[in-house]
């Protein structure tokens, strides 16, 4: 464990450097605060995941539009401004059940859609492929490393897929404990949260081997790093975590349970040091500037 610990912080220091962010380096252990700086209004219908693109500046929304794992074919993807401005309310409005976790590769959006993947070309607007999986399916969020390896959960059974060369396939069944859910990729593997179980948990691609970090990271849901290397997760309950890349002890950053407003899958903006929150049944999206003043 010590030795994964210490794999995991020198990658934690690599993804530091390579973060062109304001954010300062922490040397510390600070916990930041989070401030709203805005929400969109309620159009959008059950906002599951958000995904920011940085060469277009657009934030994209994953609007499961109602009942998150029926195919009713009503779900639809949304792109809005980083300053929480609605561009398009249907950018993508066909071909979607309960669109969730998205990624972009090359001109490509990715978005896990329950029981397949659906690849869109983002300039033309169109899907261009879609991946199914046979047998139980719960496809969730998508994580993609810097050779454009798509990695997706599904949270039905607790296996890792992995799209390479126009095949989508079985990467690796994780010891399922409790509802896969979000992913991470680092260069030495995959950050993973388990709902059920409140876990965070690490999968090493070298040594085929899995760690739990952490069990106190309530609804495990997405996960996001920050430019000090350390993490926030959400959980879909309303609640946001901040973990330490030290020692992935974790710290309640906010807590919106009681007001009923959840947190989905969140992304962050690096430059603008902005944490992205999808509010699912709340049905807006929320903007937090993250400080470590």
């Amino acid at each position: 464990m010590m030795k994964k610990t210490l794999v995991l912080l020198l990658f934690s220091l690599m993804a530091l450097s390579a973060c062109k962010s304001k954010a300062p380096q922490i040397t510390e252990e600070i916990t930041p605060k989070l401030h709203l700086v805005w929400e969109t209004d309620s159009t959008m219908t059950t906002c599951e995941s958000v995904l920011y693109d940085n060469s277009s500046k657009v934030i994209y929304v994953a609007n499961i539009n109602h009942k998150p794992w029926e195919t009713d074919h009503n779900g639809f993807i949304s792109t809005i401004d980083s300053k929480g401005k609605i561009i398009d309310k249907y950018w993508l409005s066909q071909g979607l059940s309960g669109p969730k976790g998205m990624g972009i590769f090359n001109g490509k959006l990715y978005i896990n859609d329950i029981n397949q993947m659906v690849e869109v070309d983002i300039k033309s607007q169109k899907i261009t492929n879609t991946y199914p999986i046979d047998g139980e399916s719960a496809l969730n969020d998508i994580t993609i490393d810097d050779k454009g390896l798509v990695f997706s959960s599904n949270s039905a059974t607790g296996e890792i897929y992995k799209l390479q060369n126009g095949k989508f396939s079985p990467f690796v069944q994780l010891v399922d404990t409790g509802r896969l859910n979000g992913l991470l990729v680092d260069e030495e593997g995959l950050f993973f949260t388990y709902s059920k179980q409140s876990q965070l948990g690490f999968y090493n691609f070298e040594s085929q081997t899995t760690a739990i970090l952490n069990d106190s990271i309530g609804w495990g849901d997405g996960i996001i790093r920050l430019c000090n290397g350390d993490l926030i997760t959400s959980s879909w309950d309303g609640k946001l975590y901040y973990i330490s890349s030290r020692n992935y002890k974790s710290t309640l950053l906010l807590n919106t349970s009681a007001q009923k407003i959840n947190a989905a899958d969140i992304d962050y903006i690096p430059e603008e040091q902005l944490l992205i929150v999808p509010t699912f049944f709340h049905n807006t999206v929320r903007a937090y500037k993250v400080t470590f003043k």
